[in-house]
């Protein structure tokens, strides 16, 4: 709900007047100064309206005045005029006294003139006297979009139903057709006679009596359009009978607004909410509202964008996934006015309040318990105050970029989309969501309008953390799971330990970046994955022994790797292709890429010994290759020498032997 205009209809509950005359039958002043009118004059007052199926809506209040004023001696006091408050738009206003008409006079009330005055006139009403007055008149209603407050039309009815007298002696009846469902303020008891239901309260408001809005309404006597969103959903648009100057306005807002609201947001249109209803209820109620669990969106009669738009943005911006009154319904006024100034349509943002003035409170107390009070008069505005501060030097990218995050349930501590720390908004992670996604200095919007002086003491412990937090370089790498949760959390205590355990740990990451800047190798994902999760005083302990290792192990392969790869003449090249120094080398470098440390060192320490080894081996190997060739040289020649001694064969062109059977 939102946008509670000031109610002319409340003017109305005007106490019921009366005119007291005061007789001296002595000359002189009286020894009591005069009482006021209202408390010499006790009032009981019992109130019907009844809504007939044609939608006719008359109104039967009947009253019965005492005059308990004592005379004091020569002076006694009595009325002659009595008064109830009625809409302007009531007809037919008639008085009936003992079975007597009473003369009537209408008079406007120059306060407000939505509101008149119907005064009877009768013989003087002296102490101990009693008269019952039965009224009765036809409200006839207003004008759509009309000043008046009272609406009656085919299918609906508002009007504000009042009892005005004692407490304990004041009653409201409504009847109506049961097909015409009620909104008010004020809960009323039901019971259903026949095609009719009674709602009755004798609820005592203010010290005047009974006084509640009341707004009824047939929906299925809706004119409904269907406006597609997106080509996924669509919304249904329901108007009041004959109202197309309302219905064709917020079905081209909607069109043209909706596309606009979800690129601001960043996300598509949310809601199981598929009607969008127009309704006269806003109008006596004060407000009007976006129901999820009633599936609506109930607006005013009136053509206004800013508060169509913000009831659309509640589609996003709603418990769970927000909480605080103050952050919703800032967060949907400020989309609305950017929409409305992307569109280049109109909407005049709110005056903003005085945060010193009547009713001003910390927003963080502003809750539903101040729903319909005059507190409701500062936390709308106030509201929409704090979030145009936090975003009074943002861009509409930044503004996404922030409110985006925040419907995701993202920590600021956390990298864009990261499913980490994710959880329902309140004022705490939207403040860190303003400063690390947004850049936004958003705490001085904070210290003014949302926080109490408890909630500052939190501030103040947030700064010296977040100083704190800045101070320690990870480099490349995310700070700890442990102490990004710290920090979503607002534990500071127990953040500031983790800091101090971790800047020792944070340089040897950092040490480990160096090394792999300046070797062109990767970090073994294990080893980050150990610093980025590491959530503990034990993985923060752990860190402190292997961070070094791979700083050091990053080191060595990078070594081998750069030996294997060096220029080599052709004996050093042989000895090392033997002795597997550039297969040993990679073999260095898949182990440190799967994170184990020990087994990288160990295989960049062997390649870089044989690598030592290379020349001298190479050397051997062509030795043992000239030696063997020369014996395989000397072996051939006595071979021959052996086939050539005489008498062992027959000579050369001697034909073989023949053979025969």
């Amino acid at each position: 709900m939102t946008r509670p205009r000031t109610s002319q209809a409340r003017a109305m509950a005007g106490r019921a007047c009366a005119v007291l005359a005061l007789v001296f039958l002595l000359v002189g002043l009286p020894d009591q100064p005069t009482a006021h009118a209202a408390e010499g004059l006790t009032e009981e007052t019992h109130a019907r309206y009844v809504v007939g199926e044609d939608g006719a809506l008359t109104a039967e209040v009947t009253t019965t005045i005492t005059n308990v004023t004592p005379d004091q001696g020569a002076q006694y006091y009595y009325w002659t005029d009595y008064g109830i408050g009625v809409p302007a738009s009531a007809t037919d206003v008639q008085a009936v006294s003992g079975g007597t008409a009473l003369t009537v006079r209408i008079t406007a009330d120059e306060a407000d003139p939505t509101h008149h005055w119907a005064r009877a006139s009768f013989p003087p009403l002296r102490y101990g006297q009693s008269r019952t007055i039965e009224w009765t008149y036809t409200i006839t209603g207003a004008p759509l979009r009309s000043e008046e407050v009272t609406r009656v039309g085919p299918g609906y009815a508002v009007f504000v139903a009042q009892a005005i007298g004692d407490e304990g002696s004041v009653s409201v009846e409504v009847v109506a057709p049961s097909t015409l469902e009620l909104h008010s303020a004020t809960e009323l008891d039901s019971e259903l006679q026949g095609r009719n239901r009674i709602y009755r309260t004798e609820e005592y408001i203010d010290d005047w009596g009974v006084w509640t809005p009341i707004s009824l309404r047939d929906p299925d006597q809706s004119e409904t359009v269907e406006v597609p969103i997106g080509g996924v959903v669509a919304l249904d648009v329901q108007s009041l009978p004959g109202d197309e100057v309302w219905r064709d306005f917020a079905v081209e807002r909607i069109e043209t607004g909706m596309p606009v609201l979800e690129e601001l947001v960043g996300s598509p249109w949310p809601a199981e909410v598929r009607t969008v209803r127009e309704d006269v209820s806003p109008l006596v109620i004060g407000y009007a509202w976006f129901d999820g669990w009633g599936d609506e969106i109930v607006v005013g009669e009136d053509l206004d964008e800013v508060t169509l738009y913000h009831e659309l943005g509640h589609a996003w911006f709603a418990p769970p996934q927000f909480s605080g009154r103050w952050l919703q319904e800032g967060l949907t006024e400020e989309t609305a006015h950017r929409t409305i100034e992307r569109l280049g349509g109109e909407g005049q943002r709110r005056p903003r309040p005085d945060r010193d003035g009547d009713h001003a409170l910390p927003l963080l107390e502003w809750s539903g318990a101040h729903q319909q009070t005059d507190t409701d008069s500062y936390g709308y505005p106030a509201s929409a105050a704090a979030i145009q501060d936090v975003f009074s030097d943002a861009d509409d990218a930044t503004f996404t970029a922030v409110v985006s995050a925040a419907y995701a349930g993202e920590s600021g501590y956390e990298e864009p989309g990261s499913q980490d720390n994710r959880g329902a908004v309140d004022w705490r992670r939207f403040l860190d969501l303003a400063a690390e996604r947004g850049g936004l200095d958003a705490e001085p919007a904070f210290r003014t309008w949302v926080v109490a002086s408890e909630q500052a003491a939190d501030l103040d412990a947030r700064a010296e953390a977040r100083a704190q937090y800045a101070a320690l370089d990870h480099g490349h790498w995310q700070a700890p799971f442990g102490l990004r949760t710290e920090m979503t959390d607002w534990d500071f205590v127990a953040a500031r330990e983790s800091m101090a355990a971790l800047t020792p740990v944070a340089e040897q990451a950092l040490a480990v970046q160096e090394a792999v800047d300046r070797t062109g190798l990767a970090v073994p994902d294990q080893i980050l994955e150990d610093y980025e999760q590491a959530e503990s005083s034990g993985d923060y302990a752990a860190l402190a022994t292997s961070l070094p290792v791979a700083a050091d192990a990053i080191t060595e392969v990078a070594q081998s790797r750069q030996t294997a790869a060096a220029e080599r003449d052709p004996v050093s090249a042989l000895g090392a292709a033997m002795l597997r120094v550039g297969p040993t080398a990679a073999a260095a470098v898949q182990a440190l890429t799967a994170g184990e440390l020990d087994g990288a060192r160990t295989l960049a320490q062997t390649a870089a010994d044989r690598a030592g080894w290379a020349t001298l081996t190479g050397a051997g190997l062509i030795v043992v290759a000239i030696g063997a060739i020369a014996l395989i040289a000397g072996g051939s020649a006595v071979l021959i020498r052996q086939r050539r001694r005489p008498g062992t064969g027959p000579g050369p062109g001697t034909p073989p032997p023949l053979t025969g059977n």
